[in-house]
This record gives C-alpha cells, structure tokens and sequence, in this order.
C-alpha cells in the first residue's frame, strides 16, 4: 500500500501520461521496487531548475514508498 500511495500522489503531481512513460513505471514492472522508489526523487524539477519544494514533497514520497516514514 506504501509504494501504490507514493506512486499515486506522484502521478497525480506530475501527470498520468508523463507517469506512465517514465523509468519508474518501467522498473517497477521489470520488478526493481526499490529502484521504482529510488526513481521518484528524479521529479524534482520545474523549469529544468531542481525546486526545494519539490524536493520536500519527492523526498517524502521517496520515504512513504520505502517504508521509513
């Protein structure tokens, strides 16, 4: 249920298309789980700049999908 939470308010951020495209729906289907995880922290960004506000939220994704929330 933590990943599939972590995954869902991502998607929900960055958009379904560009959630179904990337790396992390692929790791996540080839079973690399924690490389799923490990991927979130990837969105960080608006407008090519990495965003602290963005980061506080992927960082607490990243933490609710591995389980050490």
């Amino acid at each position: 249920q933590r990943e599939y939470d972590a995954y869902m308010s991502l998607a929900y951020n960055i958009g379904t298309g560009a959630f179904c495209a990337s790396k992390l729906v692929k790791k996540v289907n080839a079973g690399d789980y924690r490389g799923g995880c490990d991927e979130i922290l990837r969105w960080n960004r608006f407008n090519g700049q990495p965003n602290k506000g963005l980061t506080l939220r992927r960082e607490k994704e990243y933490r609710e999908c591995l389980g050490i929330n």
